[in-house]
């Protein structure tokens, strides 16, 4: 292989074959000598670099990014972005990636700059089916911006409707907020993989756009489970839109046995879809006997978790499997209350105490609840919650 057969393939495996074939293709008398010489020159004796300390080809996207945002070369930086995207293999990058290059070059290249490229990126996102999703908002109550606001985050599974026994006690005081979490409910699927940064990210606009927008905010923030975890990355990364938190049944952080179930669990559902793990998500989280007492309850919940597509379902344990806050959770400043259910085998209590030992002034209460404590004591969570507030 030759240098410009080595260069065209590194081309092709960085770019694309379609963007690749629409360069070449466009070749003429005047440019067929420059096809060549970057080909030869960019593509093989710098893209080929792979003595001991060369870039992995993932530092060199990121590289070109930063370079090309700088430079203000908008139409390339476009270009590698789309083919970092819709990469397969390790090079590729994530929407998370390419919102750290901007955000970093934000400081050292401008925010004008910055601002363009994320107008740029929008666009790319869209071209290759990436854009986030739209997340479905619940309004329990019209809004007034002169009244603090209440925003709550349901478990993974579940949707909106968890907080329906909860919400109604704090309509006449606050504004009352809830959502469905990417590809759940009636939120729109996520076209990729996902991280929690995710997540947060999608709390974060459901904020700026309900609340903020409409000249309310900061906000209460109420999670349970998986909307926990989103609560504690929300006071951490975006301090400055809430007001305080409640983190229920939640974890900060798994250890490689509770991973291992994780990947099981996406296992499972990915071959044998939702109905396979059902009843035991039943049993996890609110216990026989209370299924039992409470059939209307168990087949709406039943019902909601079998409305799950498996692959959306997957996504969401995947990105809940990786978290790690431990480091974070020492930068949240604001009110935090962590409720733990003593009768919880999906998050033990002591998942709880360790979020409110990892948080500077954090009150650790406890419900006499499995993991779905909102549904199952809901007045006794009420109580708890209008104790948070009133202790601000």
């Amino acid at each position: 292989m030759n240098e410009f057969e080595s260069g065209l393939e590194n081309r092709r495996r960085v770019l694309g074959e379609a963007w690749v074939a629409k360069s070449l293709g466009e070749a003429n008398a005047m440019n067929a000598e420059f096809q060549t010489f970057i080909t030869r020159h960019a593509w093989h004796d710098v893209w080929d670099r792979n003595h001991l300390t060369a870039l992995p080809d993932k530092t060199r996207r990121l590289l070109v990014l930063a370079m090309t945002l700088g430079l203000g070369r908008y139409e390339e930086f476009s270009l590698h972005a789309k083919a970092g995207l819709i990469a397969t293999d390790a090079s590729a990058l994530t929407i998370d990636d390419l919102r750290e290059v901007v955000m970093q070059s934000a400081v050292y290249c401008g925010v004008p700059a910055a601002n363009t490229a994320m107008h740029a990126l929008a666009a790319v996102l869209k071209d290759v089916s990436q854009t986030p999703p739209k997340l479905h908002i619940h309004r329990a109550n019209d809004f007034d911006a002169t009244r603090a606001t209440l925003v709550f985050s349901h478990a993974l599974g579940y949707d909106h409707t968890m907080w329906n026994s909860v919400m109604p006690a704090f309509t006449p005081n606050y504004n009352v907020i809830a959502y469905d979490h990417r590809g759940q409910g009636k939120s729109q699927p996520s076209p990729t993989d996902f991280s929690i940064d995710a997540l947060v990210d999608d709390a974060a606009s459901v904020l700026l756009n309900e609340v903020f927008a409409r000249g309310g905010g900061p906000v209460h923030f109420v999670g349970l489970s998986m909307g926990g975890m989103v609560a504690q990355g929300l006071a951490a990364r975006f301090p400055h839109l809430v007001k305080s938190i409640v983190v229920a049944n939640s974890a900060m952080h798994y250890d490689e046995s509770a991973k291992a179930m994780w990947y099981a669990r996406i296992a499972t559902v990915n071959s044998k879809g939702m109905r396979e793990i059902v009843e035991m998500l039943l049993e996890r989280w609110f216990g026989k006997a209370f299924c039992d007492a409470n059939p209307k309850i168990a087949a709406e919940v039943r019902q909601i978790l079998l409305a799950n597509n498996a692959v959306q379902y997957g996504r969401n344990c995947a990105a809940i499997s990786a978290i790690d806050f431990a480091r974070t959770n020492a930068t949240i400043s604001c009110p935090t209350t962590v409720i733990a259910g003593d009768r919880d085998i999906s998050t033990l209590p002591a998942l709880s105490e360790a979020i409110a030992a990892s948080i500077n002034g954090a009150r650790l209460v406890r419900i006499d609840a499995g993991h779905v404590s909102a549904v199952e004591r809901a007045d006794d969570f009420v109580s708890l919650l209008h104790a948070h507030l009133a202790a601000l």
